[in-house]
């Protein structure tokens, strides 16, 4: 008998993962993130944990996704793959410069394994694309259809997140720019909006017997997601130690309202998104070592933001 732990997905295979139970997946980030993994340790991580794209088998939740799941579970998984095709491949647009300019030995020998990460999540969402979804196959055109299904929020953060990552390209040895491009594209756009949006699709098809190579897919990027989060606490709660707590605070408070505006443009998927999002967003800033007044004040602006957004909607 093996007993239950969030860490049972550590050593699951990808034919394992569509069985997992859905707690499985939803506390691994957290599990991993608990034992606060230096950037080695990570590495040794992704040795063990590899799978593949293309074992994918797509093929019945291509019918069940027509024939099987009521309207609004349908919808979510449309969107939920095109939120994923725009950020799996801004992922791998981008981690080029935070590699570049990544401040440690062991920092560059982790994110290189996160490159090959975001290349992996990003074939198994362009087969999503195309052969659930029947999109266009040719990337480009994927690109431009899912960028008009995502939400404005979405799209903003993109551009913000684009912006500060130019910058790094620009100053490649520039730590203060480093910690502000590690601070969106590990704490907020993986450690938040990543991480809850995978975590709504596995709890919405826990239920529902159905689309097994969804399930497989989402839940082994969220293993890997947890990785990548693990690595962006460690160097943000060494950079605030070091005494660059402005930087990451800087960006912070443009990206963090962005992040939750999104919640709010997606309410209505049936998933308390904004309650999880806080939760989770409040233990990351706890671990890096953000003081409790300025944590106050972005979850005053989150969900400021979070409302004009249901308002809007």
């Amino acid at each position: 008998m093996t007993r239950w732990t969030p860490l049972l997905l550590d050593e699951a295979t990808l034919s394992d993962m569509s069985r997992l139970p859905p707690e499985t997946v939803l506390y691994h980030a957290d599990a991993v993130a608990a034992e606060r993994p230096k950037p080695v340790e990570l590495y040794r991580r992704w040795e063990r944990q590899q799978w593949s794209a293309e074992e994918l088998s797509l093929e019945q939740d291509r019918d069940e996704l027509r024939k099987r799941i009521p309207a609004r579970y349908r919808k979510l998984v449309e969107e939920s793959i095109a939120t994923f095709i725009i950020g799996e491949y801004t992922g791998l647009d981008m981690l080029g410069p935070i590699l570049t300019g990544s401040p440690d030995e062991h920092y560059s020998l982790f994110l290189g394994t996160q490159i090959a990460d975001e290349t992996r999540h990003t074939r198994a969402v362009f087969r999503m694309g195309a052969e659930v979804l029947d999109m266009d196959p040719d990337p480009k055109r994927m690109l431009e259809r899912s960028w008009q299904m995502v939400t404005p929020s979405h799209r903003e953060l993109s551009l913000l997140e684009a912006g500060i990552v130019r910058n790094l390209n620009d100053a490649p040895m520039s730590y203060s720019q480093w910690l502000k491009a590690v601070t969106l594209f590990h704490l907020i756009t993986e450690g938040v909006l990543a991480l809850v949006g995978q975590r709504v699709l596995v709890q919405s098809l826990r239920d529902l017997d159905t689309l097994p190579g969804i399930k497989s897919a989402f839940t082994a990027m969220c293993r890997d997601e947890s990785r990548h989060i693990g690595f962006g606490l460690h160097a943000l709660s060494t950079g605030m130690k070091e005494g660059h707590e402005e930087d990451i605070y800087e960006v912070l408070e443009q990206a963090v309202p962005l992040a939750f505006g999104i919640d709010g443009e997606l309410q209505g998927t049936g998933n308390d998104l904004f309650d999880t999002s806080t939760r989770i967003l409040k233990r990351h800033l706890t671990t890096i070592g953000v003081e409790p007044l300025f944590q106050e004040h972005l979850l005053s602006l989150a969900g400021e933001n979070a409302q004009n957004a249901r308002v809007e909607r």
